[in-house]
């Protein structure tokens, strides 16, 4: 099968996050979801319509967005109810778990029937259990753009999960409190500045009463590889090749022309963290620290995430989430008032499953997209951007997802372009954030790296 221009980016992981996007630091997880067949507790949807033939069906999906966990499995659970001769069971992986993963799942031949992928790099070794979906119901919904990234020869590989946005994420209210206006903070001049006020806030202990626990402005995540690697490399790519991916997946050669602005980026915060004068303590810092106890637990103000973390953060402090807006990831010397954008990921079905299984996945991923119960779910349950231009009114309700929503409309979005990297995550993550983990360690400096990586592109993108 050739790859055309529309090269298919299926499995760059992401998470968001992606992370990804996005990845949450804990070991993998199994959740299984079984139903009760209860027909009383049935219901049937109005057109009655009847999953293959109404036979008994066991499937599997395999998922690494950790953060809809709990909502997966409550919607697994109603399309059960919905059709109780299809038996659903969920594996959720975390973002840095989830390659090797899917390689054992590959070695064991037991590949689940729905898994999520995204990104050009493994086409050629996943390409076997890519079912054919362009003949789906939902493909003619898609909006601008949402396919192009998963298509091969005008066919299509994935339903688009949703539309993230990376930046710098803050708790308003600190700042406020501090008398700084956050609407200003709309370069890297400003926000430096806003950064060294509120710092000062805390330190003069003018701060204390309202927020006790807050000791510095930003938690830098060094232990996590694809935080510094997969979204925050972004910084230096998406300018070269202005926010197009596909000029990054033919590219033969990388000149790092803007390392200077990934350096000052994360050195800026650096600077107002905990590590500012010892950078290896940003080592031990992992995403669940980050979100769960410095950023929810009012220990700092401002971490480098994406909208995925609203309900993470929501389950420990409600009042947190709720004052959480988006900060620019501004890159200097290009466009400082932008946020990243990126579809996060995509559903796949398993070419290899049974007939009746693939049935079954498809039903699945079409009711869960395309049912009005199911797009209530994916809105209002997992927070997510439609990606369809049949949700009418339906927008997330969050905060957090409404202030992304808002960077995009007024035309602040940068496109990211770390899924064409050669190699996808096993540069951008694997070696390209690992690297950075050496500066942080005292090892190598800034200009090592980068010299280093140009060299580490070339050699992966000529084995292309």
């Amino acid at each position: 099968m050739k790859i055309t221009k529309k090269i298919v980016l299926l499995f760059a992981m992401v998470c968001v996050t992606t992370m990804s996007a996005c990845g949450e630091g804990i070991t993998v997880e199994k959740d299984r979801t079984n139903k009760e067949k209860n027909p009383e507790n049935t219901t049937k949807n109005a057109k009655e319509d009847i999953v293959v033939n109404g036979e008994e069906v066991t499937i599997r999906i395999m998922q690494y967005k950790p953060e809809i966990r709990e909502e997966m499995k409550a919607a697994l659970n109603k399309y059960m109810e919905l059709y109780p001769n299809v038996t659903i069971s969920l594996d959720t992986e975390t973002f840095q778990n989830a390659t090797s993963a899917y390689e054992r799942e590959i070695d064991g031949k037991k590949m689940p029937d729905i898994f999520n992928c995204a990104g050009s790099y493994a086409f050629e070794f996943y390409k076997d259990y890519l079912e054919d979906l362009t003949d789906e119901p939902w493909v003619e919904h898609a909006n601008a753009g949402m396919l192009d990234l998963n298509m091969v020869d005008g066919r299509v590989y994935g339903l688009p999960m949703t539309t993230e946005g990376m930046g710098l994420i803050i708790n308003k209210a600190m700042f406020e409190a501090a008398g700084i206006d956050v609407q200003q903070l709309d370069n890297f001049q400003k926000i430096e500045k806003g950064f060294a006020k509120l710092q000062k806030a805390i330190d003069d202990g003018k701060l204390k009463d309202m927020y006790p626990n807050l000791k510095h402005v930003v938690a830098v995540q060094g232990k996590e590889e694809w935080v510094l690697g997969s979204h925050a490399i972004n910084i230096c790519l998406s300018p070269e090749f202005k926010g197009d991916v596909f000029k990054c997946a033919e590219a033969k050669q990388v000149d790092f022309t803007y390392q200077n602005a990934y350096r000052d980026y994360l050195e800026l915060q650096l600077k107002y963290s905990a590590a500012k004068e010892d950078y290896t303590k940003a080592l031990d810092v992992d995403y669940n620290t980050a979100v769960n106890k410095l950023l929810a637990g009012e220990e700092v103000a401002c971490i480098q995430q994406g909208n995925w973390i609203y309900k993470q953060v929501e389950k420990v402090n409600k009042k947190v989430a709720d004052n959480l807006i988006y900060l620019p990831a501004p890159i200097k010397g290009y466009k400082e008032d932008c946020i990243f954008s990126i579809v996060s990921s995509y559903w796949c079905v398993n070419k290899q499953s049974d007939k009746k299984e693939k049935e079954a996945a498809k039903h699945f991923l079409n009711w869960l997209y395309q049912s009005e119960e199911g797009k209530d779910i994916v809105v209002y349950k997992f927070g997510f951007t439609p990606v369809f231009n049949n949700y009418g009114d339906l927008k997330p309700s969050d905060p957090l997802t409404k202030n992304m929503m808002e960077f995009f409309e007024n035309g602040k979005g940068i496109s990211m372009v770390f899924q064409g990297c050669p190699g996808g995550e096993e540069y951008t993550q694997n070696y390209f954030g690992r690297e950075v983990k050496r500066v942080l360690n005292g090892e190598i400096d800034w200009n090592i790296l980068f010299d280093e990586a140009r060299k580490e592109w070339k050699k992966r993108a000529a084995n292309r």
